[in-house]
């Protein structure tokens, strides 16, 4: 029975026969609603716990299917023979699929030793009371296998279980109170907790470890309010927990360690709790892809991982990503809604490679363009030229917002540089006249835009722009005049005596300013030559007014 019904109990004296064993009594269990009306009856074989007990006196394969057994305690097993609280007592080949237990207190299993080449409890319903494998150990060769069982709303105890190599399957398994298992140890088989409903009470795999088995809780649900795997060691192995719904809950996944072995988020839902991933030791990659968060803050401060990727999400939350190391950040499609933090704390930031293709910033990202060496995070990457031009686009606009100016200049000008890459590809790929022009319109834009003023974000590189251009001007007059293919002649008599090198830069200057006293009037070249200083005279001083205001402005 999968669900959180009630039921009822009634033994009558009649004669069930499990194919294995008949038992002269049968237990009908009354499943009901919450208007108490009957939606599903089981007959079950009603099996007292005093032959259980001599079952394990025998030491011989337990087959307990579709039996009722009410109050079995291992506690009180040892007390009536005798055996020390601290010994373990043999359970061979134990099967109970499709069985019911229930207590008053406790099912107690505690410090069990299941040997043989399997257990299980498949379909086995939990009922009143709570259930203890407290320090059991599941020495076999093929399956343990809770799949399809059903825990009440009592507490689940696997602390310190010990599950061996074999495979372990929770599949399906429905659980409405309190579950721990603290300390557990999984070995290297592969671990399912595939489409469990955890319930709402607390979870608790707290200082648990898994071997290099694969490891799923896919499509698993949680209501609760705490989800506890911090200080796990999850060993090697892919970690699965892909379309699982985390309700409200804290997640807590604190301290815990991985070697080779990608751990999957995607798709998976995350409410309102708090998702902490602190100090995370991980070999290998963790992925968010597509996952959907309510709002819940989510911290990977100081964690050390090889990637972490949150392709195509929402974050509606903060999220800390102050690392203490990580080579691939992938923020690829993903919408940002809140805070992405990445500003140094305690320790330096380390993070490699930052892909932020696609994004759409609708909050904030805190980061440092020299802190955080952000060119470096773009450079690394193997994108193209088009995909890395709008990714310090996207910083470039994160950083105004953020009044963070100077980073805006840095990123808006590997924007621009990325840009006009992109267009020079373009227009060789055009062929034709384009592909001839291509490299000129290319170099002129390098020297124009670039060069000489940084793209309007530097006003000193464009007063040094017009020093050069200036330069340069006063010595061409200079060779003109000297090689006599122009002149510069007095406008006033008596003229003023002036050297060829002090005209020359004399009237370089009035020219570049465009002051224009008319002492001194151009001859020959020398005029075609004064015309065009002045044309870019009035540019350079336009460029250095917008760079200059720009400045001023913000």
């Amino acid at each position: 029975m999968r669900g959180s019904f009630s039921f009822k109990i009634e033994i009558v004296d009649k004669l069930f026969d499990t194919g294995v064993n008949k038992y002269n009594q049968t237990a009908r269990v009354l499943f009901v609603d919450n208007q108490a009306n009957v939606q599903l009856i089981f007959e079950y074989g009603v099996l007292q716990k005093e032959d259980l007990y001599k079952m394990i006196d025998e030491k011989k394969p337990i087959n307990i299917d579709l039996c009722y057994i009410q109050n079995f305690s291992l506690e009180e097993y040892r007390l009536l023979r005798g055996i020390s609280d601290e010994v373990r007592v043999d359970l061979i080949d134990f099967s109970a699929k499709k069985t019911f237990f229930e207590a008053d207190d406790t099912t107690n299993f505690s410090l069990a030793h299941f040997i043989g080449n399997e257990v299980s409890f498949k379909n086995t319903y939990f009922g009143n009371g709570n259930v203890s494998f407290l320090k059991s150990k599941f020495d076999v060769l093929k399956k343990t296998d809770f799949s399809y069982a059903f825990f009440g709303k009592g507490q689940t105890n696997f602390q310190y279980a010990s599950f061996g190599d074999a495979n372990i399957s929770f599949e399906n398994s429905i659980n409405t109170g309190d579950l721990f298992f603290v300390n557990a140890n999984f070995g290297h088989g592969k671990v399912s907790f595939k489409n469990v409903s955890f319930g709402d009470g607390l979870v608790d795999f707290h200082y648990s470890k898994f071997g290099n088995g694969f490891k799923s809780f896919y499509k698993s649900s949680f209501d609760g309010e705490t989800i506890d795997f911090r200080r796990v060691e999850f060993g090697d192995g892919k970690i699965d927990f892909r379309r699982v719904e985390f309700g409200d809950a804290n997640v807590l996944f604190d301290e815990c360690e991985a070697g080779m072995g990608r751990m999957s988020f995607k798709r998976s839902i995350f409410g309102e709790g708090k998702l902490s991933f602190t100090l995370l030791n991980f070999k290998d990659e963790i992925t968010f892809e597509n996952a959907e968060f309510k709002g819940g803050n989510m911290s990977f401060f100081q964690s050390n991982l090889t990637k972490l990727s949150f392709k195509s999400c929402h974050l509606n939350n903060y999220l800390d990503l102050r690392v203490r190391y990580c080579h691939t950040i992938d923020l690829s499609d993903t919408v940002i809604r809140d805070i992405l933090d990445f500003k140094k704390g305690l320790s330096v930031v380390n993070v490699k490679e930052l892909k932020i293709i696609g994004l759409r910033n609708l909050g904030k990202i805190i980061l440092d363009w020299r802190e955080n060496k952000v060119e470096e995070l773009i450079e690394h990457q193997t994108a193209n030229v088009f995909e890395k031009s709008e990714q310090y686009r996207i910083l470039k606009e994160n950083f105004r917002n953020t009044g963070q100016y100077n980073d805006e200049d840095e990123a808006y000008v590997k924007f621009k540089r990325y840009e006009l890459k992109y267009l020079h590809n373009e227009r060789i790929k055009k062929g034709g006249v384009n592909k001839v022009t291509a490299y000129p319109i290319k170099w002129g834009k390098e020297l124009l835009f670039d060069k000489m003023g940084n793209y309007a974000t530097s006003p000193l590189r464009v007063l040094f722009s017009m020093f050069v251009i200036y330069v340069l001007f006063s010595f061409l007059f200079l060779l003109m005049i000297h090689t006599g293919h122009g002149d510069l002649k007095p406008g006033f008599d008596p003229p003023e005596q002036m050297s060829e090198i002090t005209l020359s830069f004399y009237h370089s200057a009035i020219t570049l300013l465009t002051i224009g006293y008319g002492d001194y009037s151009p001859w020959g070249i020398i005029r075609f030559i004064s015309s065009l200083e002045g044309f870019v005279g009035l540019f350079m001083m336009s460029y250095f007014t917008v760079a200059f205001v720009r400045k001023i402005l913000r």
